[in-house]
């Protein structure tokens, strides 16, 4: 059984290809809505056949980019910073970096002179 298409908007202009009904519940929640086909100055989320790469493209030129390998798509999935392992990587190295460079510092007025205590 072929699914049904559904389009999207984020409600700021661009507009996504979901395929079933599976896939558009699972843009809602991240705030995509259904709505009607993409016209005029709206932008549409595709996806290129053969890198896989996604881009937004002005409606009025979708068929255009077709005849170059690009297909109307769901947008690319956001970013998880918390399990992305190449973010998680950095943040762990620059944690570590900053916790070895700790070392005893003794105050000393604006003078130069040391404080006494």
């Amino acid at each position: 059984m072929a699914k049904t298409n559904y389009w999207l908007t984020d409600g700021y202009g661009a507009k996504a290809l979901a395929t079933g009904a599976e896939e558009r519940d699972r843009w809602v929640p991240r705030g995509w809505s259904e709505s009607t086909e993409p016209a005029g100055s709206d932008q549409v989320w595709m996806r290129h056949t053969d890198h896989g790469g996604h881009a937004q493209f002005a409606a009025d030129v979708v068929e255009t980019w077709r005849a170059l390998g690009w297909e109307p798509s769901a947008p690319p999935e956001p970013v998880d910073v918390l399990h992305d392992a190449q973010l998680v990587d950095v943040q762990s190295t620059s944690t570590a970096a900053s916790t070895t460079s700790t070392s005893p510092t003794t105050s000393k007025p604006a003078s130069g002179a040391p404080k006494e205590s």
